[in-house]
Parts: structure tokens; sequence; C-alpha cells
């Protein structure tokens, strides 16, 4: 089936991740993103909360971030995603990434768009759920001061786009709220600091000391602005307390698999759960 007849087709009642690139990141992170939700109110009741995402995809994220509201918060909670949906890739330098090709072609057709609207759709109605279409420097620029209790970045994870994001997005935190991102395989004190330097304009690459694949414009902006910063299978986030950056755990958080996963993505997640709980917290 082809991507329009994907689109055709759809159940506007349920959310759709069956697509290979729906769900980009480790399937895990979703677990502590909700973690997240459930850290803001563990002590203070089912608070309103009012969450950015900074690149949404297909939504996969989007849904997680409801789920979590949905557990430990209240309706008059609210979302807010920032994405241009369009290609972003520098083509000069991720040619001969075949990832990037399709990430490209999705945005290019407007899938990927289409997609999001669609798992925006299947959200329940009592949600506050809104969308800017557009680069997060223009969008983000436009938005009030501390007004968010979670910013989570998840857009263009090469350097200087990560770099004007958090910058950006510390105004946007509330006190007591927290900054997160996705996709801190590897935190600066863990690789080859130079080769991460060197190549901190590409996507993804692999960290010759540890022989694992990370994306340097990442881990080298969030060390920048946080130095260590709390992380969980690659999700990071830092709590902000009196205008001061702040670790925090996530220690005997409900583990909860996301509702809208495919089998496959949860089984993947629950395999990295097992293989990493010991080590989290």
């Amino acid at each position: 089936m082809d991507n329009i007849d994907i689109i055709k087709n759809l159940d506007k009642t349920k959310p759709y991740l069956d697509h290979k690139n729906a769900v980009l990141s480790a399937p895990i992170r979703h677990l502590f993103m909700m973690g997240a939700v459930w850290y803001l109110n563990k002590n203070g009741g089912k608070k309103p909360l009012n969450i950015l995402e900074i690149g949404s995809w297909f939504g996969a994220s989007t849904l997680s971030w409801s789920q979590g509201i949905s557990l430990y918060s209240n309706k008059n909670s609210s979302i807010t995603c920032v994405d241009a949906w369009k290609p972003f890739f520098d083509m000069d330098v991720h040619g001969d990434n075949d990832y990037a090709k399709e990430m490209e072609a999705l945005l290019e057709s407007d899938f990927a768009y289409n997609i999001f609207l669609h798992n925006m759709g299947t959200i329940e109605d009592k949600m506050h759920t809104q969308h800017f279409r557009g680069k997060s420097e223009n969008i983000l620029t436009q938005l009030k001061d501390e007004q968010y209790d979670v910013v989570f970045i998840d857009a263009d994870h090469t350097y200087e786009p990560v770099k004007k994001d958090i910058g950006e997005s510390i105004r946007l935190v509330k006190d007591g709220g927290i900054i997160c991102g996705d996709d801190l395989n590897l935190q600066l004190n863990e690789i080859d600091n130079n080769f991460a330097m060197n190549n901190k304009h590409k996507d993804f690459i692999k960290d010759p000391l540890t022989g694992k694949n990370f994306h340097p414009g990442v881990t080298i902006a969030v060390s920048e602005y946080f130095g260590a910063v709390s992380s969980w299978g690659g999700f990071w986030a830092m709590q902000k307390n009196n205008n001061k950056w702040e670790k925090f755990s996530l220690k005997d958080m409900e583990v909860v698999y996301p509702n809208h996963f495919t089998e496959k993505h949860i089984e993947k997640a629950k395999s990295h759960y097992n293989d990493i709980k010991d080590s989290l917290y």
C-alpha cells in the first residue's frame, strides 16, 4: 500500500504508527516522557500542565504526552507542537544517508504532516492541543516567558539548531518546570570530544572512543548549557528551581507503556527497559 492509500484508509478513531518511520527514536524514551509528567505531579495532585513540543514528526511523542496528562494531570492541561514539517537535512552532508533521504521524502510529500494531523485527531477532545507549522527559530521567539511546565526538544539534531532551540526554550520554562529532549545517546564525558566538535554539523555518527552511535550536536549543545544532565535511555531532562537547572530522579515512577504503540514498539521498549533498569536510578 502506498502512502496515498494509507492516508485514505486511516481509521479516524485510532492512531497510526505502523509506518516503519513512525517512531524514530528508541521507544523506551516514551516511558520517561510520561515519567516526567508523573514527577511534576507526584506530590501536588493532578494540577494542569502546559507542554511545549519542539519537533513532532508523526505525533508519536505528542500521543505519549497526552497519555501522561491523562494519567497524572487533568483536562485543563495543554500540548503545543512546533514543527515545520518541511525538508531540513543538508543533503551535501547527509546525501549518502538513506535514513535522511526517507525522512526528506516523507516531509516533501506532506505525508508526515498528514499523519501527524490524523494522530492529533485521535487525542481526546477534552484535552487542549494546538500546533504551529514553521521553523522553531521563528516561532519560539513569539512565545511568552515561563508559560510551560515541560518543554521537549526533538527537532533538527545538528549542533546549531539544537543550540538555538535550547537557548530560546530556557526562558519558556516555568520555575519548577522541566526542559528535556530526545536522542542524548552519549554525554560529553563519555565521548571523544575533538571528534564530536569536528562533526557537530552531522546528524548521527559513531564515536571512536566507545564505538557507539550518537548525535554530536545534541551531546555538545546540551553539555554547553547544562553540563551533565539527568538521562534515562537517551531521554534527557533538567528541572528549573529558583532559576537554577538541576538534575532530578524518576525513582519509583510507574512504568507505563504507551497505549498507542504497536506490539513491535512495546516489545522493543520492554526489552530495552529490562536491559537498563538496574542502572537507571
